[in-house]
């Protein structure tokens, strides 16, 4: 098997176990105990980091989401094709703090709903989420963020989400009071 069809396979596999947890846990009561060892009082700190990197994503801020990243991390977009197949496509987090990138558009991200779980040095942050380029709505979907705590400092270390145009209705919250980060 190439490495590029092993990575493929790969990518899928998580894409796939993804679907499978969020499935089980919409399954899961509201009032299902954390996890053991999940660090409740840290929530508010990792939530605060996915804020910052949300507004730096907005602002276009290449520095501040350098500085909220880690270098080495990886992100999947998992987007279904018009065939009905799954593509997902692979950057290192540098792809996105590359000054070449920029176009002159404007975007926005925001998201609501998270669920997080932390233990140690690390936490996941599962969440509904939605996307406007140039103040137009392009997509809704879930985003997956992996944080470690490095001195101190939350820190994104990889990341994926779904693309899916068509589902916006589905996943805004009936509380706009719920979207963060709040303006």
């Amino acid at each position: 098997m190439s490495p590029e069809t092993s990575l493929r396979t790969n990518m899928i596999r998580c894409v796939n176990g993804i679907a499978v947890l969020s499935c089980l846990s919409a399954c899961t009561p509201a009032s299902s105990p954390a996890p053991p060892g999940h660090q409740s009082g840290e929530e508010a700190a990792v939530l605060a980091a996915m804020d910052r990197y949300m507004t730096a994503i907005s602002a276009n801020d290449l520095q501040a989401m350098a500085a909220l990243q880690t270098p080495e991390g990886m992100t999947y977009r998992a987007a279904v094709t018009e065939s009905g197949n799954m593509d997902i496509v692979p950057h290192p987090n540098s792809y996105w703090i590359d000054p070449a990138r920029d176009d002159g558009r404007t975007y926005r991200e925001r998201y609501w709903s998270p669920t997080v779980l932390i233990r140690g040095d690390i936490a996941v942050v599962w969440a509904p989420y939605e996307f406007w380029i140039d103040g137009e709505t392009t997509h809704c979907g879930v985003d997956v963020f992996d944080f470690i705590k490095s001195d101190g400092q939350w820190l994104v270390s990889n990341s994926m989400w779904t693309v899916e145009p068509d589902a916006c209705d589905e996943l805004r919250p009936e509380d706009a009071s719920m979207i963060r980060p709040r303006d």
